[in-house]
């Protein structure tokens, strides 16, 4: 760590004067440009080029080499925020890799096919990543969890269910791909909704436990679909889940000015006792998950609100 003093120029500008290797090791001279960048911890990155332009906007990458787990690869990939993809394979590509990347990209939000033919797939990313507001992508995923399980309470309508899935699915890792970018680039973690770093794991956890109910549910409507099983003796323990994510997200979104309270212990005890009467082991098991994962989600939203009120009072 280097220490250096505030020096007040002609009164009215101040100043910090550079350590003299680390401008040489930049190549650095007089008149050189430097960047600041100010994190929500009102810490500065200082920086002798952009951020931005560290990161390759461009990627060619052998199929041949990663054809086991291509649909990861391609997740990966998009996470860094590289814009252009071109896949290619000495070998051909097959019907069946073919289908596998078109399913992946499916998930990949703003992102679309430019060019194929038998052995090269070019992907281009279009999303504006800078207008993308994680805690607005939380709350969409909320909403279509809740229409998920007032699908399964009121009617049951299996496609639609399925086409929430999916859209969730496309949201999580689109959170996925900012949170890891806010990470390295302070621009993309001040328009990203998130007001410090120190909150960004909490949001990923959530986001993560929100896809974990979204999966839940889509097992549940599944079974039930294919065993023509009915909802009866899960339906209080659907509308407590559906309940406490609306208050639970309704904070998260609003103006926090208080500290998140949490459902408390007598009440998980009521509804877990509910769930332990329900004959149908399976249902039993997804719900007890979903109950947890419901838990998990306000346990962190108390987090951030705490977290927020230390960022309000200048002490984090």
């Amino acid at each position: 760590m280097i220490r250096r003093k505030i020096q007040l120029i002609a009164g009215t500008t101040y100043s910090v004067s550079l350590p003299k290797e680390w401008v040489r090791k930049n190549n650095l001279k007089e008149q050189s440009e430097i960047l600041f960048y100010e994190k929500g911890d009102r810490s500065l990155i200082l920086s002798p080029h952009s951020i931005g332009d560290k990161k390759p906007h461009d990627i060619s990458l052998n199929i041949d080499d990663y054809i086991t787990n291509i649909d990861q690869i391609l997740f990966a990939v998009y996470y860094l925020g590289i814009e252009n993809i071109n896949l290619f394979s000495k070998k051909g590509l097959t019907k069946e890799l073919e289908a596998k990347i078109r399913k992946t990209v499916v998930h990949m939000s703003g992102t679309e096919i430019s060019y194929e033919d038998k052995n090269k797939i070019s992907i281009k990313v279009l999303l504006d990543k800078s207008k993308v507001d994680i805690v607005h992508v939380i709350y969409r995923i909320s909403l279509i969890i809740d229409s998920s399980i007032e699908n399964i309470l009121a009617g049951f309508d299996i496609e639609e269910i399925r086409l929430n899935e999916n859209e969730i699915d496309r949201l999580y890792h689109l959170i996925t791909k900012i949170v890891t970018l806010s990470l390295v680039d302070s621009n993309i973690l001040q328009s990203s909704g998130i007001t410090n770093i120190v909150l960004v794991p909490s949001y990923f956890r959530i986001s993560k436990r929100l896809e974990n109910i979204a999966d839940n549910i889509n097992h549940i409507s599944e079974y039930m679909h294919g065993n023509k099983a009915s909802p009866e003796g899960s339906k209080e323990v659907l509308r407590f889940i559906k309940g406490e994510l609306s208050r639970s997200i309704n904070m998260l979104i609003g103006k926090q000015n208080k500290i998140f309270e949490k459902i408390n212990a007598d009440k998980i005890k009521e509804i877990c006792s509910i769930v332990s009467k329900i004959k149908d082991k399976l249902i039993l098991n997804y719900l007890e998950d979903i109950v947890r994962y419901v838990v998990d989600t306000e346990e962190e939203i108390v987090n951030i609100t705490f977290y927020s009120s230390l960022i309000k009072e200048n002490i984090i």
